[in-house]
């Protein structure tokens, strides 16, 4: 007997549940925004710069009466109302101080003074300058000085980076009642001072030509007063052609400098200008500048007018009897000299420096040196960048900072904007944000949908036949 048949159907093969799910994919993929690229994977910067300058208002090379003050030490390397800062990309520090000084090369024991330094650092420093308050200051009896005020700060700002301009550092001190080699009726200085200007009795001291010998018949070697101050400041500033250029100053402020207060040697001088020092730094040679203000003097002698000081007349000498008596039997002799300073200056492809000793005073008995002062010496540099570059990416960012135009995208749509004028704001404060590419997304969307749709197509044909 015949065994029946009976038709098993066979299970149906899902050919149409990968199209189908491709299709759905590529659908969502077309209706899924493509999401900005991250703010943080993008840099801009405005290449590397440095600055640093420095102002002392006196710097004392030397102060030795010999034996003309026997038990009275020498004294050397002195530098009275140090300011300074230093500027990296990412940093910067202000100092302000009192006085440091060595005698005979070695440290002077209480200097700097204790609590009398001022100092501000950033990034991480509090905001607002660092004050301090000096008081009195006597280094070993050969520089005093009554009271004084440090003043530091130092500030960073990340959008320095992207062509922000505006101050890095600022540093000053004051000094009030300086004098050196301060002397009244008795010690070492009043015999050193009576030997150079033949008064054995400064008490009897009086007033030469308008000075003021000081309480007591109190006089000095050199006395500057009322109050003496340094500056130092340090900034980014913006040039013309969307540069950024580092610039970095220094000055000193002086009221009168007097020698031999009260003695009929006195010597008094004004400062009609105070010097300044200030050098630029805009990324090449045609950018970079230095900029350089003589002081401007008036003098007299025992209260007559001598000639004064300028960039045309730039020293003076003047002889003085002396106190002493030289080897052949006659009166020896002072010289005093004093000579305005110049800027020595150098300026390279990236980078600029100057420095000058604003008024040099010497004092010379015989052939001897007695004191060599420099007031004023002024120190700055800065290197800067050439242009503000664009916001670019990270991978992108030029190995150099030498460039002749802002960088820009090659995409045509998704390109940067150029940093503001010289005149306008600051530049570049947002980095930008970027989207996948929807040309492409479009595309591998349409294709995939076109895709399924055969296959789907293909399966359906292929179930009638097996059925």
């Amino acid at each position: 007997m015949p065994s029946a048949h009976r038709h098993v159907p066979r299970p149906r093969r899902p050919h149409g549940a990968v199209p189908a799910v491709v299709a759905a994919a590529a659908v969502m993929a077309l209706t899924v925004p493509a999401a900005p690229a991250s703010a943080g994977s993008a840099a801009c910067t405005v290449g590397g710069f440095t600055a640093t300058t420095h102002a002392d208002l006196a710097r004392i090379n030397l102060l030795d009466l010999g034996p003309l003050a026997s038990g009275l030490p020498s004294l050397a390397d002195v530098r009275l109302a140090p300011t300074k800062s230093e500027v990296a990309v990412g940093r910067t520090t202000a100092t302000a101080s009192y006085a440091d000084a060595k005698l005979l090369g070695m440290n002077l024991p209480g200097l700097p003074l204790q609590g009398t330094v001022a100092t501000s650092r950033a990034p991480g420093h509090q905001a607002g300058p660092v004050d301090v308050t000096l008081a009195a200051l006597n280094a070993g009896g050969l520089v005093n000085a009554r009271l004084g005020k440090a003043t530091a700060q130092a500030t960073w700002n990340d959008k320095y980076r992207c062509g922000k301009t505006g101050p890095l550092t600022r540093a000053s001190t004051m000094i009030e009642g300086l004098n050196v080699l301060g002397a009244t009726d008795t010690g070492p200085a009043a015999q050193g001072l009576g030997a150079l200007t033949g008064l054995t009795n400064l008490t009897s001291l009086t007033s030469h030509g308008g000075g003021h010998s000081g309480p007591g018949g109190r006089t000095s070697l050199l006395k500057v007063g009322p109050t003496g101050a340094t500056q130092t400041a340090t900034d980014l500033v913006k040039l013309r052609d969307g540069r950024v250029g580092v610039r970095s100053g220094a000055r000193i402020t002086l009221g009168e400098l007097t020698l031999f207060a009260g003695t009929p040697q006195e010597i008094a001088v004004k400062v009609i200008t105070q010097p300044t020092l200030e050098v630029l730094a805009g990324g090449d040679r045609k950018n970079s500048t230095v900029n350089y203000r003589p002081a401007v003097l008036s003098v007299t002698s025992a209260g007559k007018p001598v000639a004064g000081l300028d960039s045309n007349n730039t020293s003076l000498s003047l002889d003085l009897p002396s106190g002493t008596t030289a080897q052949d039997g006659q009166a020896s002799q002072m010289t005093v000299r004093l000579s305005l300073g110049r800027a020595d200056q150098k300026i390279t492809a990236s980078a600029v420096s100057a420095e000058a000793s604003a008024l040099r005073v010497e004092v010379r008995h015989e052939s001897e040196s007695v004191l060599d002062v420099a007031f004023g010496y002024l120190s700055v540099a800065a290197t800067g960048p050439c242009l503000v570059s664009a916001q670019v990416p990270i991978a992108r960012v030029p190995s150099a900072p030498a460039v002749d135009k802002p960088v820009s995208r090659p995409e045509p749509k998704q390109t940067t904007k150029a940093p503001a004028a010289a005149s306008g704001t600051s530049g570049v404060t947002s980095l930008a944000k970027t989207g996948a590419n929807v040309a492409a997304v479009g595309l591998g969307g349409v294709a995939l949908i076109v895709g399924g749709l055969v296959a789907l197509f293909l399966t359906r044909r292929r179930h009638p036949a097996e059925n």
